[in-house]
C-alpha cells in the first residue's frame, strides 16, 4: 500500500514539473533582445522615427489596434514563414514584410488598408499580410517551443530594423509566395497584368522535398463542370476535354479551356482551390480527374522555401532579397541614411 502511495505521489510530482516549468519559462520570457548598437542606423531619435505606430485592422475581431511596427512584424513573420526556417530566411521575410507595411502606411504616403480605410494594414492574408497574436503563437508552437521560436523571430526583426527594399530608392511592392515548386518565379504581368521591372522571373532552387510539390486534388466530372462552368466530356481517345491554351514564361498555365469555356490560369486555380497555376491533370478510375500542382501561391516575387534553401547555402538576407527582386537594394527608407 505504501509503495502504491509513493508511486502515485511520484507520478503527480513529475506531472507537475512537466506542466509548470514550461509555463514558468513562458511567463518569464522577457521578449526580444535589445537591438545591438552596431546595427542601429543613426541616433536614438532616428531609430524611434523608423519604428512607427501602425493602425492594424484585426480581421478576426473587426477592431483597429494601434501597434508598434516591430511587434506587428513579429506576428507577420510568424504567420507567413515557418519558424524552423534558417535565420537569414527569416530576416529576409522581416525586411519584405516591413517594406510591405510601410508602403501601405499613410505616414509614408500609402493608401492604407483596402479592407478598412481607417487602418494602415490588416491581418487578413487575402488582403494584406498574415498575422498571429501572442495567444495564437503559443497555440501554434506549444509551450515548449514558444520561447525559442518567439526569440528567433524577434531577433530577425531586430537585426534588420530600419531596412527596407527599394528600387531607384523608392519602396517596392514586395509580393511573396510560399513555394514556386521548382518552376522558378513568375513575371508579375502573367498574374496581375501590368509589368513591374523588379518582379520578373528568376531561377529558384526551392527543392523537391517541400510539401508543395506534386500535390494531388481529385474532382468528379460533375464537380469540374460546376466549378469551371463548362460542359466537359470524356474523349473517344481516352482523354478529357481539357486543354492548356497558353503557358507563362515560367511554365505555369496562363490560359485554359474546359470544354466550351476559356479561363485564365489564376481563375482556374481560384475556382478549384488549387495551390498554384503550375498544374497538370490525369484521368483516374470511375471518371475522376486528378489535378497535380507544383508550388503554392501566385509565384511572383520571393519564394519562401527558395529563400530558406538559399540561406542553407550560405546566402545572407540581402543577397536573398536582391535575388528575388531584380535590380533592388536593401537600405534604410529614403531620406534616412545609417550615417544620421
Amino acid at each position: 500500500m505504501a509503495l502504491r502511495s509513493f508511486i502515485a505521489a511520484a507520478v503527480l510530482l513529475v506531472a507537475a514539473i512537466v506542466l509548470l516549468i514550461p509555463a514558468a519559462v513562458v511567463s518569464f520570457y522577457p521578449g526580444p533582445k535589445p537591438l545591438p548598437q552596431d546595427i542601429v542606423p543613426g541616433s536614438d531619435a532616428r531609430v524611434e522615427s523608423m519604428v512607427p505606430m501602425l493602425k492594424v485592422f484585426q480581421a478576426s475581431t473587426g477592431m483597429i489596434e494601434e501597434m508598434n511596427l516591430d511587434d506587428y512584424l513579429i506576428g507577420v513573420v510568424a504567420g507567413e514563414m515557418p519558424a524552423r526556417f534558417e535565420p537569414e530566411a527569416l530576416r529576409a521575410q522581416a525586411v519584405a514584410a516591413r517594406t510591405y507595411a510601410l508602403r501601405r502606411c499613410r505616414i509614408y504616403g500609402g493608401n492604407g488598408c483596402p479592407k478598412n480605410q481607417a487602418a494602415d494594414i490588416c491581418t487578413d492574408p487575402n488582403c494584406c499580410q498574415a498575422f498571429l497574436g501572442e495567444d495564437e503563437l503559443r497555440q501554434r508552437w506549444g509551450i515548449f517551443s514558444y520561447p525559442e521560436y518567439r526569440l528567433k523571430i524577434a531577433e530577425a526583426v531586430a537585426a534588420t530594423q530600419g531596412l527596407i527594399i527599394t528600387y531607384n530608392h523608392e519602396l517596392i511592392d514586395p509580393v511573396y509566395h510560399a513555394s514556386c515548386g521548382g518552376l522558378g518565379t513568375e513575371a508579375v504581368e502573367a498574374v496581375w497584368g501590368n509589368p513591374v521591372p523588379y518582379l520578373v522571373p528568376v531561377e529558384c532552387c526551392c527543392g523537391t522535398e517541400n510539401k508543395h510539390v506534386a500535390v494531388e486534388t481529385t474532382f468528379s466530372l460533375a464537380e469540374l463542370e460546376q466549378q469551371l462552368g463548362g460542359k466537359i466530356t470524356l474523349l473517344a481517345s481516352g482523354g478529357i476535354d481539357l486543354e492548356v491554351l497558353e503557358r507563362t514564361a515560367g511554365g505555369r498555365v496562363h490560359r485554359f479551356r474546359a470544354g466550351d469555356v476559356s479561363l485564365t490560369g489564376p481563375d482556374v486555380r481560384q475556382r478549384l482551390g488549387l495551390n498554384s497555376t503550375g498544374f497538370s491533370w490525369r484521368l483516374a478510375e470511375a471518371g475522376k480527374v486528378v489535378f497535380i500542382t507544383h508550388g503554392k501561391g501566385h509565384g511572383v516575387g520571393m519564394c519562401q522555401y527558395g529563400a530558406n534553401r538559399l540561406a542553407e547555402q550560405g546566402y545572407d538576407f540581402r543577397a536573398i532579397l536582391e535575388h528575388y527582386y531584380t535590380g533592388t537594394q536593401v537600405e534604410p527608407p529614403p531620406g534616412m541614411s545609417p550615417d544620421g
